[in-house]
């Protein structure tokens, strides 16, 4: 079942805090833009962009693309951080940011795992790709 109207706009005032636990949690990697995207998808997740263009070719249209990733993010989880107390809630959002970067490189070696360099910030298709973290051991 997806996220109730309620759920979303509880969601909302934390969202600033999982895009800014994502980034730090990336910090090592390339230089990403974070977007939270929870009612523009069936699933609700965070967006992952690279900002700068590969410089390895001269052709922007060729391999490798800046990675555009949407990564899904488990519904129990943001439903549990929806449902929280405060002192629930900021256990939560700082274990989410302890956990993120190593479950998007489980979901991106499951799912992606020739698509994208997460270090380089590169993906080898145009386009969006999609992966779905797992639930997290502390749900």
């Amino acid at each position: 079942m997806l996220l109730t109207d309620e759920e979303l706009a509880r969601l909302q005032p934390i969202a600033p805090f999982l895009q800014s636990e994502a980034r730090t949690s990336l910090e090592a990697e390339a230089d990403y833009e974070i977007v939270m995207e929870l009612e523009t998808h069936l699933q609700p997740g965070l967006r992952v962009r690279g900002t700068e263009s590969p410089a390895t070719t001269a052709d922007p249209d060729a391999p490798p693309y800046p990675v555009d990733l949407f990564v899904g993010l488990p519904l129990e989880e943001l439903r549990a951080l929806a449902n929280a107390n405060d002192k629930e809630r900021d256990d939560a959002i700082a274990r989410f940011g302890a956990t993120f970067s190593p479950r998007l490189l489980r979901a991106i070696a499951k799912m992606t795992p020739h698509q994208i360099d997460l270090d380089a910030g590169v993906q080898s298709e145009a386009g969006t790709l999609s992966v779905i973290l797992e639930a997290s051991d502390g749900e």
